[in-house]
């Protein structure tokens, strides 16, 4: 069994919705399923929620203590 791994990080702290959805849904395109999209923004991405559960895509949300978020993605299994 493979260990999912981190195999891009995107920083859209300093881009102005919808760019850093854009480049996510884009980024999605081409995961593997053993691979992981780590997201790093200033606000919670409250619209890419439903589109991930759409597309079959997992994710984990942590936010920072300096108020910014960190979304974790995967592709769902089976």
């Amino acid at each position: 069994m493979q260990t999912p791994r981190i195999s891009r990080t995107i920083d859209g702290r300093a881009l102005e919705p919808p760019e850093p959805l854009v480049l996510t849904l884009d980024a999605l395109e081409t995961l593997g399923e053993h691979e992981q999209l780590l997201l790093l923004l200033d606000r919670e991405p409250l619209p890419l929620y439903h589109a991930l559960e759409s597309g079959g895509h997992a994710w984990q949300t942590r936010r920072g203590a300096d108020g910014s978020f960190e979304v974790l993605i995967w592709r769902k299994s089976g």
